[in-house]
């Protein structure tokens, strides 16, 4: 039996819908714009999340310092002679390119930046080495033991040789970006397909603190890992702190207003005195298959928002919208307004409407 399609709630619904966007012939919603819309902002995410732009300068600062490293044992950490006579006869440094083991204990988030040189993935590197290059990699990671730090120099060197050795036309700087891009991006890639609902509540998110620092109203930030902690809105900071919304857990206004985000609800809208003014459910994916699931969780989410906050305003932001699941909505009552994410990523007029409506009737700003 195939799949019903996804569709926009028709403009004539007796509910109060926001639709709007590409159809197909059938007459269900052509997705695939939002898909590449939520997976370019998805990479560039990742990319900051991985600190992949910052390789560069941390390898840099290290540099001078590559006299204090002893490269005695360079073929017990697995780089071969042919390699090593080659990377010197360039104008790179020896840690620009192989792995000290030192360097991984002294730095674990190099880590990252060696594997994806090697071109290993982390799921290979748990596998060929017996270790979890996640828990080094990560922000606040563990530190190597000596044994983990040379079995990992160990392999992500013998892969890097075999690169060079490889090399039709030498190597270089310009290599190493690329193959340090190249797997990152390979990475996320295998990611992705799990991520889209995520990415999605991100992208609406930064679209709300966009708008609040548009019209000169947001204040503060939430910090996420600190109950009690705020971080002040800096102007001259203010892409940095976009890009790590994640680090956010919501934003504060001028007028006393905030807005929240967490899961159950996606975000939240309170009043100066703490009350829930509104809640908003982000769901971004856009299989036919998952669309009765994603509409019940949305629903699950609301009735237990309606329990605590009766006269709270449910708004359902969505990219895919099946036949089933628009005749549950359109009779649902625990469904007060609903907008097509589509719509609102594609079409500047839609994106428009539903930032007027959320800062002017819900936020008063």
């Amino acid at each position: 039996m195939p799949l019903p399609p996804c569709k926009l709630i028709p403009a004539k619904s007796t509910r109060t819908f926001h639709s709007g966007g590409p159809r197909r012939r059938d007459g269900g919603v052509f997705e695939i714009p939002i898909n590449y819309r939520l997976r370019s902002t998805f990479f560039y995410n990742k990319l900051n999340e991985y600190h992949t732009y910052e390789f560069s300068e941390t390898i840099q600062k290290l540099i001078p310092l590559e006299g204090n490293f002893d490269w005695a044992e360079s073929r017990k950490w697995g780089i071969a002679k042919k390699a090593l006579d080659e990377i010197k006869k360039t104008k790179l440094s020896l840690i620009q390119v192989f792995c000290h083991p030192r360097l991984l204990r002294e730095h674990p988030a190099l880590v990252s930046y060696y594997r994806n040189i090697a071109a290993l993935s982390q799921k290979s590197v748990s596998y060929l080495a017996g270790i979890s290059p996640q828990k080094f990699e990560n922000e606040k990671g563990a530190n190597p033991t000596q044994e983990e730090s040379l079995k990992l120099a160990k392999l992500f060197n013998e892969h890097i040789s075999l690169i060079i050795e490889n090399a039709l036309e030498g190597f270089n700087d310009k290599h190493i970006s690329g193959m340090l891009f190249a797997s990152t991006g390979s990475q996320i890639d295998g990611s992705w397909r799990n991520a889209i609902g995520t990415e999605a509540e991100k992208v609406v998110q930064k679209m709300l603190v966009k708008e609040a620092i548009e019209r000169n109203q947001i204040i503060s930030f939430l910090v996420r890992d600190n109950h009690s902690a705020v971080e002040k809105y800096n102007k001259r900071n203010s892409v940095k702190q976009i890009d790590n919304i994640t680090n956010y857990k919501g934003f504060t206004l001028k007028n006393k207003r905030s807005v929240l985000f967490s899961s159950e609800p996606d975000i939240a809208i309170l009043g100066s005195n703490g009350r829930t003014i509104a809640v908003i459910e982000v769901k971004g994916g856009t299989d036919p298959a998952g669309a009765l699931e994603r509409y019940g969780v949305a629903k699950k989410s609301f009735e237990k928002s309606l329990k605590d906050s009766p006269k709270a305003l449910t708004i359902i932001v969505a990219s895919c919208i099946t036949n089933e699941v628009e005749s549950r909505i359109e009779t649902d009552k625990t469904i007060g307004k609903y907008y097509n994410l589509t719509s609102i990523l594609t079409k500047e007029e839609e994106k428009k409407k539903f930032l007027q409506y959320i800062f002017k009737n819900l936020l008063n700003c």
